[in-house]
């Protein structure tokens, strides 16, 4: 009967056989390809020479002392090398760090992204596209990402994915290749994604192909590669660089939510819009109504009879002042007459001579004697003769 082996037997098995005085004491030297920092204050280290990789890791009691390396540096390591059984994997325990220079390679990526950056574009987003390119592998974790971002917050839009591999030497031929089947299609944004990894896993978008393919997109290109610490070259020449294939996937599409409640806004400014517009109109309308009545034959004759009655008021009430005026003119020239009148100054006690042919005599001088006169008062005529001549 077979007896298995468990396999924490194994992974002490490997590790007694590293438990080596050589391998308890040792510099190395590789190329820095990346270093992450957790919360915790230790460095996680990627070091790679040749085809070889190996992680690295400095606990904080150590590297408190030490300065930070550069990525892509090449450097000198002190330390030991472990086996960490919980993921069966070597790693080199870092107690010393000396940084030696940079990798050709950073060096070249430095000015490949120097050069590239001048040529970068950085247009605008369409803010509701109705049509999205998706460059990656349709195996990998970060089409999923961007597919489950999308169906979130813009289910409505049209996906159009283009697959190729996103690591490995045929990696920037193939991301060239979608690209330019996409640039067939009518597409309103790009996205060019793919998941985290390690540095040399996204040595694809640090290539020129890559770079040159997107420069010759005619729609926006967003790059969505690695982790938010990543940056690569198609990072440098794409329109948007997001800092994941689910931040890239936000980038390209509204959230319906947003949407939802911007057009809920939009209603009720249409509403409100339509009410002062209708209550504009409708008293437009009721001062026409108005002028148009106050135009109306109709009313217009109305208002000219209404017009002449005050008119023929005014004549008449100016009519019999003019009369009482007059009236009173007369009755002052009456009196005045009645006082000039010669019967009323015979009712005085007056009389008046008159001689023969009627005429009246106005003074007894040079009246002959004999003279038949006629002595007027005011009941009656006394006929006499006048006896004597007055000189």
């Amino acid at each position: 009967m077979i007896r298995p082996t468990p396999l924490s037997h194994i992974a002490l098995l490997v590790k007694s056989l590293l438990d080596d005085h050589l391998l308890r004491d040792i510099w190395v030297e590789a190329t820095l390809m990346t270093v992450s920092t957790p919360a915790g204050g230790h460095w996680y280290l990627t070091l790679k020479e040749g085809d070889v990789t190996m992680r690295g890791a400095c606990w904080r009691s150590v590297n408190i002392r030490l300065k930070r390396p550069t990525e892509g540096a090449i450097v000198h390591l002190h330390g030991r090398v472990d086996f960490y059984g919980a993921r069966s994997e070597v790693q080199f325990i870092i107690d010393d760090i000396r940084e030696q220079g940079t990798d050709a390679r950073a060096i070249e990526l430095e000015r490949l992204m120097t050069q590239y950056a001048a040529l970068t574009r950085k247009r605008p987003l369409p803010p509701f596209p109705q049509r999205i390119g998706i460059v990656t592998s349709r195996t990998g974790a970060a089409l999923q990402d961007v597919l489950s971002t999308i169906q979130q917050r813009y289910p409505c839009v049209d996906l159009v994915l283009a697959h190729c591999t996103v690591q490995g030497p045929s990696a920037p031929s193939e991301i060239e290749a979608a690209l330019e089947l996409l640039y067939a299609e009518s597409i309103d944004v790009i996205l060019v994604v793919r998941g985290g990894g390690a540095s040399e896993d996204l040595i694809a978008f640090n290539s020129e192909i890559v770079a040159k393919a997107v420069l010759r997109s005619q729609v926006p290109v967003v790059s969505g590669v690695g982790h938010e610490v990543d940056t690569t070259l198609i990072d440098v020449v794409a329109d948007v660089r997001a800092a994941t294939p689910t931040y890239a996937a936000t980038a390209v599409t509204p959230n319906r939510v947003d949407i939802l409640q911007h057009l809920v806004n939009l209603r009720y400014t249409m509403a409100l819009h339509v009410a002062n517009t209708a209550a504009e109109r409708e008293m437009r309308l009721d001062d026409a109504s108005a002028r148009l009545l106050r135009a109306a034959p109709a009313v217009r004759i109305a208002t000219l009879q209404q017009q002449l009655g005050y008119a023929s008021r005014r004549i008449h009430r100016a009519m019999g002042t003019i009369v009482q005026q007059r009236r009173a003119q007369l009755e002052h020239q009456a009196v005045r007459i009645d006082a000039l009148d010669p019967s009323a100054v015979l009712e005085r006690g007056y009389a008046i001579v008159r001689a023969a042919d009627g005429g009246i005599i106005r003074s007894g001088l040079g009246t002959p004697a004999g003279t038949s006169i006629a002595i007027q008062f005011s009941d009656g005529i006394l006929a006499a003769q006048t006896t004597e001549q007055q000189s």
